[in-house]
């Protein structure tokens, strides 16, 4: 049996070196997948290298200002945790807090005499030394590594160093964490999202099949009921058959946004006239109590595919009379803008759209609160403006309510072909 090689005391800087370099390796074979995960595993790496009672990896969250941490199952953690230490509001104060706030580092060896630390932190828990850098993630800080122990001068300035670098590290393992949630999250929506749209896709044929029967039995009945003289059962039929309209409708857009993605809607464009169609559209869609009103000239013309404008328009402005306050007129503006191109403004006096919402405002299946579609409208409506080579956008109006603002050139920009 060879001699065991001698104990070899090392210099305390090479000591510190030699703990650091395990410590990275022991960070770098972490299975870094989710944030709270590796927080959890890199402080208990730090404990055993520190021999620290509790490593606490603080996490700032913004919506109720505080730093929270992940609680490992310690004895003097599950304390902590029973006295709701583990949530610390930045208005409570305390070291950690301090730490956080101004990024500079802490290290006490009698914690029970800080009068700068939280009572409970001191008394209930009985933390006697602590160390506590701040915790840098993706170049922006985030929180706070906190090492504590109940007994007395636990750590020395060599320790606090050693924690300023591992913490740098598990910085760079925590941003690695957050990419691979990021993607793993991006690539679920994904999936999800083309596994419902080719739910609603089949869904839609289907539903225009039934519908089609549907509406011909309606249209029968309500041609016998007319000739009965049944007031009561036409008015009646009526409504019915407007619900089916709006359910058609519904199937159609749902078709129109899957050949638009795969480029299969074909587009006719024509010399038109943008005021006579805006005008025809919005008389169909005025009601009692949802009046359109429109500012244009006499007439503005316009190579483009009508049917597409129009159907555009009516998601528009079937949005707009949603949204506008009751018999408070939906405004219409058309008017030639330089370019040339024609400019038409649909605007409503509501509450407006919610500042969270305008990013994905033209995104698929994104609704605002309370309405009662699918979020397609918008999309929709978008793509086909875009289809003839202009854009629709949401600007900010100079007052309350929404504004939705088209902008087609005079000319179509190139001859599209029916698919």
């Amino acid at each position: 049996m060879e001699p065991s090689p001698p104990h070899v005391d090392l210099p305390p800087t090479l000591a510190n070196d030699a703990r650091l370099f395990e410590s990275l390796k022991q960070l770098l074979a972490l299975d870094a997948t989710t944030l709270a995960g590796t927080l959890k595993s890199a402080s208990t790496v730090v404990a055993d290298v520190l021999g620290a009672e509790k490593v606490d990896a603080f996490i700032f969250e913004p919506a109720n200002q505080t730093l929270a941490a992940g609680v490992s199952d310690t004895p003097l953690a599950r304390l902590q945790q029973s006295l709701g230490l583990d949530r610390l509001p930045l208005a409570n104060g305390g070291r950690t807090v301090e730490v956080f706030n101004t990024g500079v580092a802490y290290h006490c060896g009698d914690v029970g005499a800080d009068l700068g630390e939280l009572p409970g932190i001191r008394e209930a828990l009985g933390i006697r030394s602590g160390i506590a850098v701040p915790l840098v993630i993706a170049g922006q800080r985030r929180g706070v590594l906190l090492v504590t122990s109940t007994r007395r001068d636990a750590f020395d300035v060599r320790d606090l160093e050693f924690l300023r670098a591992v913490t740098h590290w598990i910085g760079v393992a925590a941003h690695r964490a957050e990419l691979i949630e990021e993607l793993a999250y991006t690539a679920e929506l994904q999936g999800r999202q083309a596994a419902a749209e080719e739910l609603l896709v089949v869904f839609s044929h289907d539903l225009r099949n039934h519908l089609w029967t549907v509406s011909l039995r309606l249209h029968a009945l309500r041609k016998r009921s007319v000739a009965d003289g049944r007031a009561e059962d036409t008015a009646e039929l009526s409504r019915i058959a407007d619900n089916i309209g709006r359910l058609e409708q519904l199937s159609n857009d749902l078709l129109d946004v899957e050949r638009l993605d795969r480029g299969l809607y074909g587009l006719r464009p024509a010399q038109i006239d943008a005021v006579a169609l805006v005008r025809e559209t919005s008389g169909l869609l005025a009601a009692a109590g949802a009046p359109i009103r429109i500012d244009a000239p006499d007439s503005l013309p316009l190579e483009a595919d009508a049917a597409a404008l129009r159907q555009a328009l009516e998601n528009l402005l079937s949005n707009a009379r949603k949204h506008a306050p009751p018999d408070t007129a939906v405004l219409v503006t058309v008017r030639e803008d330089p370019g040339p191109r024609i400019e038409i403004l649909v605007r409503d006096f509501g509450p407006g759209i919610a500042p969270e919402l305008l990013p994905r405002l033209f995104t698929r299946f994104i609704r605002g609160r309370g309405s009662p579609g699918l979020g397609l409208g918008l999309y929709l409506a978008r793509k086909l403006i875009e289809a003839q080579g202009g854009t629709l956008d949401s600007v900010r109006p100079d007052g309350p309510g929404a504004c939705f603002r088209i902008m087609l050139p005079v000319t179509s920009p190139q001859p599209v072909a029916n698919i």
